[in-house]
């Protein structure tokens, strides 16, 4: 058997070839599409036809010369990329080649549709392709990106990325209210506190006004006024006794704050008064309000159950005012707290007030009040404002404190630095440039 391989465009042409060369009784084994360019990649799809005859026949005269011939004694099983041996004449080939392609599709595809071959050769065809429409569809992002560059540096931001720009200044809308906000911010008062009161200078204050430093401050001051609760104890009232215990963490300053106000009662109203002290758990601070008791020729007495606070209050039934110092409490601790609400029970009528430290910080300061709340607090006094670097906590606790503020102290000296609380002096105190500072 001879065997020839055979080149051409097309089958038609290739199956005249072969016929030409090898006659019509040829035999078509396999056929398959090769790439002539470089990388057998993007070259000219060429067509590969391997043909055999049996050698005793003979060739025609003036066959066509064939790409190469294989000797007679070449097996038959098909290398890699090869189809198996197509058991079809020539002729017949020929006949449904000149019977045209029909419907458009390919003549190697009717020889064969299932050729491995064939397959692959759609396969580099289709990855072709994708290569192509990668490129074209990079090379379209590029020129995007290039024209969004160009448009980004003369286009204007868009609306909602103009909106967050502005949205530090929320909804106000000139830099008088950008200064206000800023100003009340740096007191102390918190963000939706501050922006509460500049949208209503803005709504209530013309331009002018609004351009008048005198008239913002003075609108502001009165404006934090109508924000807060203020009820100091009204010792000038027929009330048969005032009986006022203060309460609250460790090392806020109440027994000294306890001293300072029955010193400004003594040099206002009277000597009528007594103090009471249930700390026992420092030594240190019955010894303190002792001195203090002494310096002020008034008694102090020292009780350890709740039945001796009720029978110290007996005693003094003839006081106009007693004061009663209690221990400091974690406010972790709510056994600690428990057992003080057994000392200063509802019946003995005594006004709880809560002492803070305006150092402390706001979140732990609300965590205070919740966790005392359980003793019935009637009042807040805040102490150490002399210390503090801005006082808007003060306004920021009383909007969420439903208790009123009574006092605030403002240093170590007993009395004078103890403020009797009124909503002017406490507005003042917030928007002053020297908090805390009132006196010489």
């Amino acid at each position: 058997m001879q065997v020839k391989v055979f080149e051409s465009t097309d089958m038609a042409s290739g199956l005249k070839k072969v016929k030409d060369d090898l006659g019509p009784d040829a035999l078509i084994l396999s056929t398959r599409t090769i790439k002539n360019g470089k990388l057998g990649l993007l070259g000219r799809p060429i067509l590969e036809i391997t043909a055999a005859i049996d050698r005793d026949t003979p060739l025609k005269n003036g066959a066509g010369k064939s790409r190469m011939d294989i000797s007679p004694a070449f097996t038959l099983n098909p290398s890699p990329g090869f189809n198996h041996v197509v058991d079809e004449s020539l002729d017949h080939l020929l006949h449904q080649s000149a019977s045209g392609p029909g419907k458009g599709s390919d003549t190697s595809n009717q020889l064969n549709p299932a050729s491995p071959a064939l397959h692959s050769d759609h396969a580099i065809r289709n990855e072709v392709n994708e290569l192509k429409n990668l490129v074209k569809g990079l090379a379209g992002e590029i020129s995007q990106l290039h024209g969004k560059a160009a448009d980004d540096v003369t286009t204007p931001a868009p609306a909602t990325e103009q909106k967050k720009i502005d949205c530090s200044v929320d909804h106000f809308n000139t830099g008088h209210d950008d200064h206000i906000l800023s100003m009340l911010t740096d007191r102390g008062i918190n963000i939706e506190t501050s922006r509460t009161i500049c949208g209503f200078l803005r709504e209530s204050l013309t331009d002018a006004e609004i351009n008048n430093p005198h008239i913002v401050s003075s609108t502001i001051i009165e404006t934090i006024q109508n924000l807060l609760e203020i009820s100091p104890p009204l010792f000038s009232s027929k009330k048969d006794q005032h009986r006022i215990a203060l309460v609250g963490p460790t090392g806020v300053g109440k027994t000294t704050t306890l001293a300072k106000i029955a010193a400004s009662y003594l040099s206002s109203h009277s000597n009528s008064i007594a103090l009471i002290t249930v700390d026992t758990y420092r030594i240190a601070a019955v010894e303190q309000l002792k001195v203090y008791g002494e310096i002020m020729h008034i008694p102090v007495d020292v009780v350890i159950t709740p039945d001796q606070l009720q029978h110290a209050i007996d005693c003094h039934r003839d006081k106009d005012l007693i004061l009663i110092d209690t221990a400091g409490r974690s406010p972790k601790d709510d056994f600690c707290i428990e057992e003080l609400s057994t000392f200063l029970s509802p019946e003995l009528s005594i006004d709880k007030h809560l002492v803070l430290s305006a150092t402390t910080r706001e979140s732990e300061l609300l965590n205070i009040m919740e966790r005392f709340n359980s003793l019935g607090l009637k009042n807040t006094i805040f102490t150490k404002i002399d210390e503090c670097i801005n006082l808007g906590i003060m306004l920021n606790i009383q909007i969420q404190n439903p208790n009123p503020l009574s006092y605030a102290t403002n240093g170590q000296r007993v009395p004078e630095d103890l403020i009797e609380l009124s909503k002017k002096t406490v507005a003042e105190l917030i928007m002053s440039e020297h908090q805390g500072l009132l006196h010489d």
